[in-house]
Order: C-alpha cells, then sequence, then structure tokens
C-alpha cells in the first residue's frame, strides 16, 4: 500500500485487567505483569461453598475494576435507563469518548463524518442479573431491554451520543470482531465515506471477581496461567476488558499535526470455511491465506516485518497451528527469515473474547510507537508440536529494545475469531513529527467539564500532566487544550509562561460555578498602541490582519512613533479583526483619542477607508448616536485607565490578550480557538482524558439452582463390563442429550453430528463422572465415534477390574 492508502491510528484508549488506561497497560507489558490475580478472603468466602470446594475451582480473576459503575449523568441517561444498559455498551461508549480526547478532538467541531465499526460479548448482565427479575422487565418493557441490551445497538449509541454522523456499524466475528471492524473501518476511509473512524470492542463476563471451573481437557487453564507457545500450554483464563483506536487518511492526520502512534499499512480478513476439525477449531490454510493476503496489501516484503504479535492462545494444538502457519506464509513468501519475534498478550490479562482482537492491536501498536518489544511471559520451553526451537520465529521472552534497522519499524497482528473469521493487519513505524514551533511569552490553558467537582479533577490532571511531559511544547499543550475538547458549563483557564507556572496555576483551580449561557462584550480602545512586535511573534494571523488593515487604512504604521496614531489604529483594528474571527462579536464600542476612530469602525459609523482619511486629516469621528448598549463584560484593548473594565487586564499585550480570551470563554463565549492559532506550527499532543464521575448503577444477581441434565448412572463398584451394545447405547443417550438428535449410530461420526472440541469436553467429563474413569478429548478427537468411545470405557473398566482382582490375591495371600 502507498503511503497515500496509509491509515493512521491517531488515538487510543482501553480498560484492561490490571490497568485502568492505556498507559498503564504499556506499563504492565513492559514490566511483564500477569494481571490474573489470586482472589482475597473476603472475594472468596462471597463465592458458593459448593462452587469453591470443588478440586476444579481455579481461584483467578482477570477483570476490569468498576465494571459496574458508570457516569449516567455526563452522558445524559437518567439512574433506571443506566442500570438496564448493558456493562459493555456503558464502558465501550467512555472509551470511544477517551479515545477521541486522545486523539485531540472534540466530535462536534471535527470537520467531518465519524464513523464507528465495534463489538462486543455475549450479554451476560440481561442474562443472569435482569431477566431473573419479571418486575424489574415488566417495568422496562419489551422495546426499553431491547434498546438497552442489544448488540445492534452498540455502534449507534456511540454514534448518537458523540454526535458521530459517519457509517455505525456493530461487527460481531468473536476475538477477531475489532481487527474485522477496522478492516472495514480502512475501506471507509480510503471510499470517503468518512474522514475518521472509531474502532473498539469490549468483553465483560466476570465483572466480580469469582474465579473459574476448570475441565479437563477444556480450553481454561488449570491454575490460571496462559502459557502460549510453550511445551506446558494448557489453556488459558477469560477475562474481560474493551479497548478502541481511532483512524485517520495519512495525509489529512500529517496536515492536522495529529500525533501519530502507528501506521496501517494493510490489512485482510477471510474465513476457513469447512476445512477444519470443527466449528470453534483454527484452521491452518486459512490462516496461511489471509497472512499472505495481507502483506500483498501492505505491499511489504515479509522480511521487514520484524514482530508478530499473534492470537497465541496457549493450547498446545492451536499454537502449533499458528506457528506452522506463519512459517508457510512468512517463510515460503519471502525465501528463509533472519528471524521474526512473536508474542502474545493473553499471559498478561487472559483471553478477553470479543475485545481480544483491538488489546493485540494496541499492544503492537505502543511496540512500534515506543520502539520496546515487551515480553511474552511464561514461556520457558517450546511446544514440542511446533518448531520454535529451530524455525525462523522465536517467541520474544524478554524486554528487548527495538531499534531502526534498515528501515522503519514493522509489525504486524493476527486475530482468529471461533466460527473461523481471520484476520491479518501490518502495522508502521509513524513518520517522525513536525518540529514544534517556538514557544510564544505566554499560554492559554483551558479546562472544563460538566460538573464543578469534575472541573476540579480535569484541572489537576493537566497540571500533574504538564508537570511531567517535559517533552511536550506548552504552546502544544495549551492548543489541544482548546481544540482538542469539549466546552462544558464548568470552565476555568490560566496564562502561564513556563510548565512551573502553568501546573501551580491549575492545581489552585476549584470546583467553579458553571458559566452562563454566553455573556455579552463591549470593546474600549485606549489611546496608546498595542504591543504588535510580540503579539504578531505570538499569533501570526494577528500579523496578516495587520498588513490587511494597513493596507486598507492607506497608512504605514511603521512610519513615525511606535505610539502613533496610524500605528495604534491599525493594531487595534487588526485585534479586533482577529477577536471577531475567533467568534467575538461586541455590542458596543468607545474609545478615546486614536482609540475613538477605531472604535467608530468597529461599531459601523466609519469604513476603515474614512477612518484612513481622517487619520490622515486629524479629524474626529462623530459621537455614537443613541443609548450605549449594555454590555456583562468590557474588553479594553490599550491602557486599563480608558474605561471601567469587567476584564482585569487589557488586550495590548500577549498575556494580556490570552487572559481576554480565557476570560470571555469562562463567561460562556464560544471562542474558535483555531482561527486564533491560525499560521501558527501547533501539533495536538497526548493531555489527561476526561475524569467521569462515576457511580454505581447495577442489578445483583438472583441466585438461581444450576440446570443439569440427567447423568447416567454410575455402575457399582463390583459390577462387570457391560456389553458392548449396552455400553453403546449408554453412551449415545449422553451424545443424544448434549446434541438433541434422536439417533446416533455407533459408527456415525460425532463431529459431522454437530459435535466440536467443546461439546466434546463437557460429554467426556460427564461420562468420565458417570463410569469412573479418565477419559482424554485426543483420543474422541482421533476417533470420534460412539463405538470408539465405547470400547476405550469398557477398556479401562475391565483394566479397573483386573486391578481390583489382584489386588484381593494379594490380600487374600497376606492373610
Amino acid at each position: 500500500m502507498s503511503s497515500e492508502m496509509d491509515i493512521a491510528v491517531v488515538g487510543m484508549s482501553g480498560r484492561f485487567p490490571g490497568a485502568a488506561n492505556v498507559a498503564e497497560f504499556w506499563e504492565l507489558l513492559r514490566d511483564g505483569v500477569d494481571a490474573g490475580r489470586e482472589l482475597t478472603a473476603a472475594e472468596l468466602d462471597a463465592v458458593p461453598v459448593e462452587e469453591r470446594t470443588d478440586p476444579a475451582y481455579v481461584p483467578v480473576w482477570s477483570g476490569i475494576e468498576g465494571a459496574d459503575r458508570f457516569d449516567a449523568q455526563f452522558f445524559g441517561y437518567s439512574p433506571t435507563d443506566a442500570m438496564l444498559i448493558d456493562p459493555q455498551h456503558r464502558i465501550l461508549l467512555e472509551c470511544a469518548w477517551e479515545a477521541l480526547e486522545d486523539a485531540g478532538y472534540d466530535s462536534r467541531r471535527f470537520p467531518g463524518d465519524i464513523a464507528v465499526y465495534a463489538g462486543c460479548g455475549l450479554n451476560q448482565y440481561l442474562l443472569y442479573h435482569l431477566l431473573p427479575q419479571q418486575e424489574l422487565v415488566d417495568s422496562a418493557g419489551r422495546l426499553g431491554m431491547a434498546v438497552a441490551s442489544d448488540k445492534d445497538n452498540l455502534a449507534t449509541r456511540i454514534s448518537y451520543k458523540l454526535d458521530l454522523t459517519g457509517p455505525s456499524m456493530t461487527v460481531q466475528t468473536n476475538c477477531s470482531s475489532a481487527l474485522v471492524g477496522l478492516h472495514h473501518a480502512i475501506s471507509s476511509l480510503l471510499d470517503y465515506q468518512c474522514d475518521m473512524a472509531i474502532v473498539g470492542a469490549v468483553s465483560v463476563k466476570n465483572p466480580v471477581p469469582r474465579g473459574y471451573r476448570h475441565e479437563a481437557d477444556g480450553i481454561n487453564s488449570p491454575d490460571g496461567r496462559c502459557r502460549a507457545f510453550d511445551a506446558e500450554a494448557a489453556g488459558y483464563h477469560l477475562g474481560d476488558g474493551a479497548g478502541v483506536v481511532v483512524l485517520r487518511r495519512r495525509e489529512d492526520a500529517e496536515a492536522a499535526g495529529d500525533r501519530i502512534y502507528a501506521l496501517v499499512k494493510g490489512s485482510a480478513v477471510n474465513n476457513d470455511g469447512a476445512g477444519k476439525v470443527s466449528f470453534v477449531a483454527p484452521g491452518r490454510s486459512g490462516q496461511v491465506r489471509v497472512i499472505r493476503r495481507a502483506l500483498r496489501v501492505a505491499d511489504v516484503p515479509p522480511s521487514s516485518i520484524q514482530y508478530v504479535e499473534a492470537n497465541g492462545s496457549g493450547t498446545l494444538m492451536g499454537d502449533s497451528i499458528e506457528v506452522s502457519a506463519l512459517e508457510e506464509a512468512y517463510g515460503a513468501a519471502d525465501g528463509p527469515g533472519a528471524g521474526w519475534a512473536i508474542g502474545s498478550v493473553k499471559p498478561n490479562v487472559g483471553n478477553l473474547d470479543t475485545a481480544s482482537g483491538v488489546t493485540s492491536l494496541i499492544k503492537a501498536v505502543l511496540a512500534v510507537h515506543h520502539g520496546e518489544l515487551p515480553p511474552s511471559i511464561h514461556y520457558r520451553k517450546p511446544n514440542p508440536q511446533t518448531s520454535l526451537d529451530r524455525g525462523p520465529f522465536r517467541v520474544n521472552d524478554m524486554l528487548r529494545d527495538w531499534p531502526e534497522a534498515t528501515g522503519p519499524r514493522r509489525a504486524a497482528v493476527s486475530s482468529f475469531g471461533v466460527g473461523g473469521t481471520n484476520a491479518h493487519v501490518i502495522l508502521e513505524q509513524a513518520p517522525p513529527p513536525a518540529p514544534p514551533g517556538p514557544n510564544p511569552p505566554a499560554v492559554l490553558l483551558a479546562v472544563s467539564a460538566a460538573g464543578g467537582e469534575a472541573l476540579a479533577a480535569a484541572a489537576g490532571r493537566l497540571a500533574e500532566h504538564v508537570g511531567s511531559h517535559p517533552e511536550q511544547a506548552l504552546a502544544d499543550i495549551a492548543y489541544t487544550s482548546q481544540v482538542g475538547r469539549r466546552a462544558f458549563r464548568h470552565r476555568a483557564f490560566v496564562v502561564a509562561a513556563d510548565a512551573d507556572e502553568a501546573a501551580r496555576a491549575l492545581s489552585a483551580v476549584g470546583a467553579g460555578e458553571a458559566s452562563p449561557e454566553a455573556a455579552t462584550v463591549a470593546y474600549a480602545f485606549g489611546a496608546t498602541c498595542p504591543d504588535l512586535a510580540a503579539l504578531c511573534d505570538a499569533l501570526p494571523r494577528l500579523r496578516a490582519e495587520v498588513d490587511r488593515v494597513a493596507g486598507e487604512l492607506g497608512v504605514d504604521p511603521g512610519a513615525g512613533a511606535a505610539g502613533s496614531d496610524a500605528a495604534t489604529v491599525t493594531g487595534q483594528l487588526a485585534l479586533a479583526r482577529l477577536l471577531g474571527a475567533c467568534g467575538v462579536t461586541p455590542v458596543a464600542a468607545h474609545g478615546e483619542g486614536p482609540g475613538a476612530v477605531t472604535a467608530a469602525v468597529v461599531d459601523g459609523r466609519w469604513t476603515v477607508a474614512e477612518a484612513g482619511r481622517a487619520l490622515r486629516a486629524g479629524t474626529h469621528p462623530p459621537a455614537p448616536a443613541g443609548a450605549p448598549a449594555q454590555a456583562d463584560l468590557t474588553l479594553a484593548v490599550g491602557p486599563a485607565e480608558a474605561s471601567t473594565l469587567a476584564l482585569a487586564d487589557d488586550a495590548g499585550s500577549v498575556r494580556g490578550l490570552l487572559g481576554a480570551f480565557g476570560e470571555l470563554w469562562r463567561r460562556g463565549v464560544e471562542v474558535d480557538w483555531a482561527a486564533l492559532h491560525e499560521g501558527a506550527s501547533r501539533r495536538r499532543v497526548g493531555l489527561p482524558t476526561y475524569p467521569f464521575q462515576r457511580s454505581r448503577h447495577w442489578v445483583d444477581p438472583v441466585a438461581v439452582a444450576p440446570v443439569t441434565g440427567p447423568t447416567p448412572a454410575a455402575p457399582a463398584a463390583d459390577a462387570q463390563p457391560a456389553a458392548g451394545s449396552v455400553l453403546e447405547e449408554a453412551v449415545a443417550a449422553v451424545w443424544r442429550r448434549r446434541l438433541g438428535v434422536d439417533r446416533i449410530g455407533p459408527h456415525d461420526s460425532l463431529l459431522m453430528l454437530g459435535a466440536d472440541s467443546l461439546s466434546a469436553a463437557r460429554t467426556l467429563r460427564d461420562l468420565a463422572q458417570a463410569f469412573h474413569v479418565e477419559l482424554q478429548l485426543g483420543v474422541f478427537l482421533q476417533n470420534p465415534t460412539v463405538a470408539a468411545l465405547a470400547e476405550v470405557i469398557d477398556g479401562k473398566l475391565r483394566e479397573a477390574q483386573e486391578i481390583r482382582a489382584a489386588l484381593a490375591a494379594v490380600t487374600e495371600e497376606g492373610a
């Protein structure tokens, strides 16, 4: 894909086990932390006794904190409505807002269409918390429950609440949902159906620390640890999480001065079809095809990829299939490789189900961005079913620097969903950003929030950020705080010359009062010239206005004394025009000396040409007719004594002008900040996101007795092995109940009848408990028929009988 087809990742957000945001997630990855934690004593006490005393119970939790909490008021939801909404929707809604802020954009001021592609997991909150409470269901009504719970409403809920007008689609392909959504978002951007795209996914299955039950030969790890690509890989533990990325066309992102995390060079999506063992099993040929296609789309040689963030499920079969597919796709496409590093995020946070793909994507983007490869933890010895000990791929098992080699850093990301939808994405290091412009003598930092407490929290966050990020130009921080955030009713601003002053002033911001709807303003022009040199250096837009006004006046503002009438009027009129371009419209203007000439132009009594002739002739403007208009505040452009002022400072200096803009904005005037910075070299930088004021909106589950199917009666300890046909009928009866079919022949393939590895693991568990024998999933997969299973069970029963007979004989001899 040529550079004209590149897609820029300009914003990210997320909530993960052990990490409340993307920055904490990166630290967790760098430090090699396993976020799955043991339950505390108090948490274990809340688990039913029969569950926690089960030998197969694993007391490990990999969830996200506060899944039951939500800032309903911020998004305009009543407490009742918030309580009914799928918590997955609520979490992703907050993440979408944070991701746009991380990109430095307010959706309402973005000059284009923003699309949403999102996916979520099964709504277990509906199943286990809401539906069992009939009175609540009746009160909400069928439509109310559907609106609050349906997956179809995930993306459109975000579009509605964030006022987004691009395509809005829920994408559901299990683990690969987000990467499939990203693939479609790229098409939408390149086809100009949208100008920005939000892509995300969320899964919440474990909102409360609880642990899980391990099943022999199942997918859940027996000890709560996921060992991707390792010889002791035995599955994973399910976790909860959410992630969002924001995409733009590269050319647009660079033109706007966006911070670019990484570039997407290409992507591909396909499906395995029927060419695999079962519906839930991975397909090797499908993985090979999707990887090759993504490399072709990206138009980069496989040897230029230095790292692959793999699906890495932590199962022996799944990992071996994936490594084999990678070797064929990368090796065969480009000859022998110099060696690729691979890793998986699942050992850190667990399998996050629908959010797995976006979590892998965010990890890879961060690695490319920071130039470091975080370790793939719990890896000791290679999976013996792979060629990791001798092939071109190696597991990156420690934190390593990732320097630029002969070209930019490049990574690939794989995500394979249950059902066979595969996705592969190629990432590239972002181009170096343009250097920041010079810092002006002072900057204005703006902070707003929907409530007073949130305002103080937002100011505190920004104060801490300014003090801890010296690599960011203060002017860029100020610019992003102005143009990249929604303006709420509670507002505060500070004007500062450096980071220390800014941090101190921001730390002192309190809750504050809500601003009025919109204050009215009058101008007072004094008798002296503003400090045009400093103002024009700080605000290039003003320099252009000065030149334009001077030409219309027909004067040379630089001729004669610096404080000449011509210079004074030119500077004042240029400032008035700058204020107008930024959205400030005065209801009245007055002045003294040359400032009276300026006022006459501003309030329409004179044209600029008439003002120029008056300046050359030394005449004065006519007095304004009628009573002066009433204004909420007066902005002084000139010395403070020119008028009784509502503003303490004047607009004749950089600091005074910024203070005036800040006070106007604080009093409810909607300032067009982008116009203020026109012509200046400003960039969007990462700043703290909104401090949501979350509270609990949750319905606790009702205890419901577990529903279990009938289990075959266990044979007596001294029973003879069952005859073949009788045992086969017992095994067939269990499978008929599991599959819901009327008849199963002894030699019918259970896989062809609809069995898969998940249903097989559960059925083998039931049979093992019924007959007191051990049954391995691998044996079933080799010959998945009733007759074969009955033969295995018969053999184990005969073996057990022989052992009992031998023990009895030894006992008799000893007696």
